[in-house]
């Protein structure tokens, strides 16, 4: 085969495209990941998984988060577990564990500048391939060759970092101040934490400028010494197979807009796509099977976050005290739901 022939090229070498690669190990084909940034883990997010990302796997997980603090306009309270609900990995740690298991040859410092039928060009030579990945995020430029709108459901993610590690993991639900918005507190690796907010919709300099002012104050940051940071997620799934390309992870839009948890189906439809172009049907029945899961999620969001709605209020209602009886129980099952899958 020609050097610049490739059977698969997979754009993007996070979670998504990674596991993609590590799942065609072994197969024969003539992989290749094209990635923009110079190292592993540089992307705006979390690192943290919960307890359905790699069970079982030979991983060290890092720490575990046994404990939630919940806020509300007026309230804050702790919920303890006997058990972990999420680990902190690290970005870093869990995409370098991803490609020990690959034998693709991944190109760091590669960004793909267009993408055709047959080829993808970078500023350092041009490709062919007869099945194309895209698992490049919310930026996909997979995504943006296929003419895939990104509407529905997309946000924004404005937070601070700071250089410790994360004190508590908190979310805070304030649907009058932010609506469909929620703030966190979570660790971003190891060693550090991010505090900020989230909303839904465009990137809104005004929004920005007012979470700003209130993590500040919530979160008893010092405006000097603390870095900032922004970032966009996509939500709005439009499918994950067109002819020769496929689209994974936060590219198709697999990322959960309740939680904005995107690290799961990363991994899971990175699995997927690989199955399917090895023309295997558990590909497409894993595929389908998030597709179905994000319709609910989208559904729960969509009347979670409607403060016109009494579901919005109700939420309120659970989250101002989520601590004993009917309310403990809702709150428990929502969580383990999202947490097992």
């Amino acid at each position: 085969m020609d050097s610049n022939e490739f059977d698969v090229i997979i754009v993007g070498a996070g979670p998504a495209g990674l596991s993609c690669a590590r799942a065609l190990k072994g197969s024969g084909l003539r992989v290749m990941v094209l990635e923009k940034n110079p190292n592993l883990g540089m992307k705006i997010c979390s690192g943290e998984i919960s307890p359905k990302v790699l069970p079982g796997g030979n991983i060290d997980r890092g720490m575990e988060w046994k404990e939630l603090v919940v806020c509300t306009e007026g309230s804050r309270q702790k919920i303890s577990y006997s058990r972990p609900f999420l680990w902190t990995i690290g970005r870093e740690n869990l995409e370098k564990h991803l490609m020990g298991g690959c034998d693709a040859e991944i190109h760091f410092s590669e960004p793909v500048s267009s993408v055709a039928g047959s080829h993808v060009k970078t500023p350092q030579g041009r490709y062919n391939y007869k099945h194309l990945v895209g698992a490049d995020g919310a930026f996909s430029i997979v995504r943006k060759y296929l003419d895939l709108p990104v509407e529905h459901i997309q946000g924004w993610a404005y937070h601070f970092v700071l250089d410790a590690p994360c004190p508590e993991f908190q979310l805070c639900w304030m649907p009058k101040t932010f609506p469909k918005s929620y703030g966190y507190m979570m660790s971003k690796g190891r060693s550090r934490a991010m505090a900020g907010l989230a909303w839904a919709g465009d990137f809104d300099p005004k929004k920005a400028a007012k979470a700003r002012a209130w993590a500040l104050k919530h979160f008893g940051i010092s405006r000097h010494s603390a870095k900032s940071e922004a970032m966009k997620g996509n939500a709005d799934y439009r499918g994950w197979k067109f002819g020769k390309v496929y689209l994974a992870g936060e590219a198709a839009g697999l990322l959960n807009p309740l939680t904005t948890e995107g690290i799961y189906y990363a991994v899971k439809s990175g699995e997927g796509v690989a199955r399917d172009i090895l023309g295997e049907p558990e590909g497409s029945r894993v595929m389908n099977s998030l597709a179905r899961s994000h319709r609910w999620q989208v559904l729960f969001f969509d009347l979670a976050t409607n403060p016109e709605l009494p579901f919005c209020w109700i939420i309120n209602w659970i989250l101002k005290d989520p601590r004993k009886g009917i309310r403990r129980k809702v709150f428990d099952w929502v969580l383990w739901k999202l947490m097992l899958g």
